[in-house]
């Protein structure tokens, strides 16, 4: 509000004085500035001083401001004790010889700097006459001609009197008053607060100082008495306190007129002659304080000057206010007036904001507004106008609710709107005209999606984007799964991309759009196709058939996964040691590879080629081509000298091993009768032929034998041995009677000249080598048993007699007959759900080749195809024991059965669980699957499709039956799956589960504090909590007795603070706060309540002392304000209230009291030393 001073003469301070900007913005409107430019002194003469408040905007100290005032004219800069500039005082010239008042010590401060008894130098304009005036700290820092922008209260009062002076005698004493004042408040100004006696802003009182001083002598010489300076200052303060309160006139809604008059003793004191006190009333300063029944009767200063008069503006209509007035007499001040109640009347209310659009359809609309300041009546109604949609004439409806709907509009329609209130004064201004659209009407069938491009897992399809389309739905269905159209996309874009789906298979697709008004119809179904996949790699390569020495033939089978395409070609590539080279380029799936060499080791991979591409190669399998036999041996050659008995001979290695390493060396012997007898079988390339008849002639040739066969024998070389003993026998004959029974049989060899003692059978088995005894006698034959079917036996004779041994016969060697293969060993198995694949070794032929083998599975006989060493027994039931058995079969017969194999096909994967919700929260889901305990540890993994990029993401993996998915968002609909996996494999995933996340309560406040404890008030305060949403929250305070807590609403609304009134004096209470969230359809949803809080109002007792106080007051004629024995008390009940105190409460009980102490002993010390 603005208070305006001398109505009278309103237009014409106007023209200096317009609207100002005060610091308390409960009464004074921002944004006015009042700016001097210069004023006329013919027309600022008449004007007393005019008190211009300022306000500091930082920290720093005030500085002075430069202000241009007319001649004669004195300007003063008044700052208070934080050091804001307050006041710019701008007053008439004093004539010569006019003393001002003397300046009293009281405990109003103004300076710039600590409270300590120098008072703050004040500014004046530097070219002003002092006229002998003892200086007034004034500072000469101002600049002419500049002028700030300001904000002032103008007073107007008549200019001084210019022949108003007073005599010699009265201005010594006034400039001794001002010296004393001024030595008083250097000594106690450092121990006094520059504010304790001011309350609101309104003086309690003058402190009456005791004891006397005189008043020095005069210039001449000549001494006087006059009255105690404190007496004369106590009188000025009776004086200025004997004005009457104002009166209240011109009341009107928004402003309100104050009159007064002249303080009632100002008169008495000028006929008086006891005391030679000279107080003029234009030197008077009228301060105005205002009040109104919200500020809990706290005053604030909205004027202050020399005027009778003061126009208050800016009031609000239907509120009480309480105003009083103070006088001012340079730096005394007197009591305020008793405040006087006055009411403004109320008016129409304020002009409504827009109304708000909250729901639209095609044909409805509905509205919201805002309740509006009803201006001390109540709103009666809402007038709510619209026009037709055309801009035609505004149609009037009538509501009392703050919310209203229109039904039955067109379509794309946009419709203007305006808002009035009436109360019972009349009828407010409209608010500012606002138009709202009904929806339109939904899109059309929109075309169906065409494909853009096709690949192996994924399908890029694009649709026309229409103007009128906002959104756009694409549904996929997959015949194979059998669940139908499922969304795929819903989205603003015109194509999107289909992941993860199977090769070559078909897909159906429709669309839909939608906007504001609707959705559409779908469209026509389309169908597209993936592409095939590349095929998985072929089997390794076997080889089928014998093996020869320069080529081999290899046979493979096609690939388990061709990718939904045929294969068209197969590669085989050979590596002999020098890199991978194709071989065979075909559709077939066996090959022969010729044009190799023997005994070399070869390795082969296929791959295979279809429309959907290559695959990888086969695992690479490992084949030796067949060697042949080695050639001749070089350098047969005797080695030393003959000797009767024995001959030694030696030769080379051949030129050519036949692809295999020379195993070993056969030496045949041709003895004088022609009989060709193999001598020696070593890899050594010499040996020694005994046992030779002596004086006879021997022949001897060599070849070398790999692992094909011997190679060809060397020329023979002729060697004549010397006499010796018996000639060696010749060669046994060997007859097979079974395949484990040989009968053997030699004849007599020449004695030479001594008869044979006995005969000595030697055998050696597959080799010629370590023979062993088998029959050692007379006689020239033997049945040799217990032999091993279809293997070479290799038999010897030796003839003996007095004179030694004789050479062994040559070697006769038999191979027994073939017989059933051994039986099977080493069988091994691998299991899955619904097959074995067994594994064995091959069995000892025995002479014939296995053609076969039978496999006895229960009850039934399963026979392979060839002599095959796996087989793979398919279509069996899962999670089944099985007894298996093994025979070989070859052209002789069947061989025994193998040991019983027991083994089990594997079970089944797990079948996906069901999920379901075991808890929801605002940001979390907890999901559970399964009963009881997961005995078997199966393996879950729970996916969630990530709301941004639309894929499924793993958010648990493991054992457990339940997972909880944190960091989710409030009101939110998740999609989930599930699958379980074991030692049998991975299970297929479950179908999609949808859960939605609650909705966030409200954060937990902060403890509230207590502001302000009254008898029957106490005012909470608290800090709002942040919350992750946007909604509003209120907030419900309740309070109760300490020692039932029974609680009671107190206060429900936005606000963080409320009062607590109608307590009981003396009490103990607690209080809470809880917030509450409104929700977007109007639900409150209530979070936690802080603790309780403990407080108590302020006892009976203290009202009635403040009573009393007031009561002594009055009688010694001082003003005592019952807020100060309030205030006063209110600390020392606390600490008289709660006996336990902490470490923390004691320490400032103790600062308080010593600081109380001290300066009472400072008051002692200053009273003495003035006496």
């Amino acid at each position: 509000m603005v208070a305006s001073t001398n109505v009278e003469n309103q237009q014409n301070a106007d023209m200096y004085c317009g609207p100002v900007h005060s610091p308390y913005r409960d009464f004074y409107p921002e944004n006015h500035y009042h700016y001097m430019h210069g004023a006329p002194p013919e027309m600022c003469m008449p004007h007393g001083p005019v008190t211009v408040p300022m306000v500091s905007t930082n920290s720093t100290p005030p500085i002075a401001m430069p202000v241009q005032v007319p001649p004669g004219h004195m300007v003063q800069q008044i700052v208070d004790e934080n050091g804001t500039l307050r006041h710019m005082i701008i007053s008439p010239q004093h004539p010569p010889g006019l003393v001002p008042l003397p300046s009293q010590h009281n405990h109003h401060h103004y300076g710039a700097g600590p409270a300590n008894g120098t008072n703050q130098s004040q500014q004046f304009y530097p070219g002003m006459p002092t006229n002998n005036f003892p200086p007034q700290h004034f500072h000469s820092n101002m600049q002419p001609g500049h002028q700030m922008p300001g904000q002032t209260h103008l007073g107007h009062s008549p200019p001084p009197n210019p022949t108003y002076y007073k005599d010699e005698r009265t201005q010594r004493q006034h400039i001794k008053l001002k010296k004393k004042l001024h030595e008083k408040q250097q000594k106690v100004g450092d121990s006094l607060s520059p504010r304790k006696d001011l309350v609101n802003g309104l003086k309690r009182g003058n402190v009456k100082d005791k004891g006397m001083n005189s008043v020095g002598n005069s210039e001449d010489g000549e001494e006087s008495s006059v009255p105690d300076e404190d007496e004369s200052i106590q009188i000025i303060t009776d004086i200025l306190s004997s004005v009457q309160a104002p009166v209240v006139s011109e009341l009107s809604s928004r402003s309100a007129l104050l009159q007064w008059g002249h303080p009632t003793k100002l008169s008495e004191a000028a006929s008086s002659d006891s005391l030679e006190i000279d107080i003029s009333e234009q030197d008077l300063r009228y301060e105005v304080l205002l009040s109104d029944k919200s500020k809990e009767m706290k005053f604030k200063s909205i004027y202050s000057g020399p005027s009778l008069s003061c126009r208050i503006q800016d009031l609000k209509p239907g509120q009480e206010y309480s105003v009083c007035l103070q006088v001012h007499l340079d730096e005394l001040q007197g009591s305020a007036t008793d405040p006087i109640k006055f009411d403004t009347p109320p008016c129409e209310p304020d002009q409504p904001q827009i109304p708000k659009l909250i729901n639209r359809t095609k044909n409805l609309l509905q509205l919201k507004w805002n309740a509006v300041n009803d201006n001390g009546s109540h709103i009666q109604h809402y007038i709510l106008e619209y026009d037709d949609g055309k801009g035609g004439e505004f149609t009037v409806c009538k509501s009392k609710s703050k919310t209203h709907t229109l039904q039955k509009l067109q379509p794309a329609t946009a419709y203007k709107f305006r808002l009035a209130a009436v109360n019972s004064v009349g009828k407010s201004a409209y608010s500012d005209t606002v138009a709202y659209a009904t929806y339109d009407n939904p899109p059309t069938k929109p075309n169906p999606p065409t494909l853009l491009e096709a690949n192996v897992y994924s399908l890029h399809l694009t649709w026309q984007n229409r103007p009128k389309d906002d959104e756009y739905t694409l549904q996929k269905n997959n015949p194979k799964t059998g669940h139908g159209f499922l969304t795929e996309y819903n989205g603003r874009e015109n194509h999107h991309v289909c992941h993860n789906l199977q090769h070559c298979s078909e897909y159906r697709f429709r669309l839909c759009a939608k906007n504001e008004s609707g959705t559409s119809s779908w469209s026509e179904e389309v169908t597209f196709f993936t592409q095939p996949a590349r095929p998985s790699r072929p089997s390794k390569p076997v080889v089928k058939g014998r093996i020869h020495a320069h080529s081999f033939k290899l046979k493979w089978e096609p690939p388990s996964e061709k990718g939904g395409a045929e294969i068209s070609r197969y590669i085989l590539e050979v590596n002999s040691g020098s890199g991978y080279k194709s071989v065979y380029d075909g559709a077939q799936t066996e090959a022969v590879c010729d044009n190799l060499n023997p005994g070399t080791t070869y390795q082969l991979r296929v791959s295979c080629i279809s429309d959907g591409g290559r695959s990888e190669y086969s695992d690479p399998c490992t084949v030796t081509t067949d060697a042949i036999s080695p050639g001749s041996c070089e350098n047969l050659e005797l080695h030393g000298k003959p000797k009767s008995h024995s001959i030694n001979i030696r030769w080379g290695e051949p030129a050519y091993n036949g692809g295999a390493p020379v195993l070993e060396y056969e030496v045949e012997m041709i003895d004088p009768e022609g009989c060709q007898s193999l001598v020696h079988k070593n890899k050594e390339t010499q040996c020694t032929v005994t046992e030779l008849s002596p004086g006879c002639e021997y022949s001897f040739r060599v070849r070398a034998v790999n692992r094909i066969g011997p190679g060809v024998w060397t020329d023979c070389l002729k060697v004549t041995s010397g006499a010796a003993a018996p000639t060696a026998p010749e060669i046994p004959q060997l007859q097979c009677k079974s395949a484990f029974h040989v009968y053997v049989e030699w004849r007599a060899p020449q004695t030479n000249g001594a008869p044979i003692t006995e005969y000595r059978l030697e055998f050696s088995p597959i080799t010629d080598e370590n023979f062993a005894l088998v029959y050692q006698g007379a006689e020239t034959k033997y049945d040799v048993k217990g032999l091993v079917p279809f293997t070479t036996y290799f038999f010897r004779v030796q003839a003996c007699n007095v004179a030694g041994g004789s050479l062994y016969s040559p070697v006769a060697a038999t191979l027994t007959p073939a017989a059933q293969p051994a039986v099977v060993a080493n069988i091994r198995s691998e299991s899955t759900p619904k097959s074995i694949t067994l594994h064995w070794t091959a069995p000892l032929d025995n002479g014939s080749p296995i053609s076969h083998y039978n496999i006895e599975l229960m009850d039934r006989i399963i026979s392979t195809e060839g002599p095959v060493t796996e087989y793979l027994l398919e279509n069996l039931t899962p999670d089944t024991h099985h007894k298996i058995k093994i025979q070989a079969v070859n052209n002789v017969g069947p061989g025994a059965f193998s040991s019983v194999l027991r083994t089990s096909t594997l079970k089944l994967p797990p079948a996906a669980p069901k999920l379901e919700i075991a808890g929801v929260g605002h940001n979390y889901l907890k999901l559970k699957w399964g009963e009881g305990k997961n005995t078997d540890y199966t393996l879950y993994c729970v996916e969630m499709i990530n709301l941004r990029s639309h894929e499924y993401q793993c958010v648990y993996k493991g054992t457990a039956l339940t997972s909880k998915v944190n960091k989710l968002q409030e009101m939110t609909t998740y999609t989930f799956r599930i699958n379980a996996s074991n030692d049998a494999g991975i299970g297929d995933f479950s179908d999609e589960f949808e859960f939605t996340t609650g909705i966030s309560p409200p954060a937990v406040l902060k403890n509230p504090k207590v502001v302000e404890v009254d008898q029957n008030l106490c005012v909470l305060e608290w800090t709002p909590a942040k919350n992750v949403f946007a909604d509003q929250v209120v907030y419900c305070v309740q309070y109760a007795l300490l020692k039932d807590q029974v609680f009671t609403k107190g206060y429900k609304g936005p606000k963080t603070s409320c009062s607590l009134d109608q307590l009981t004096p003396g009490v103990e209470y607690v209080a809470r706060v809880c917030p509450i969230r409104i929700t977007e359809s109007g639900d409150e949803l209530s979070g936690p309540y802080t603790p309780v809080l403990p407080f108590a109002t302020l006892p009976a007792d203290a009202a009635v002392s403040s009573s009393l106080k007031v009561s002594q007051a009055a009688a010694q004629n001082t003003p005592v304000h019952s807020a100060k024995n309030r205030h006063a008390a209110h600390p020392f009940y606390h600490l008289m209230k709660y006996r336990t105190l902490t470490l923390q409460q004691k320490i400032l009980a103790a600062t308080v009291m010593f600081t109380v102490f001290g300066i009472f002993i400072s008051k002692i010390i200053l009273c003495a030393i003035d006496m």
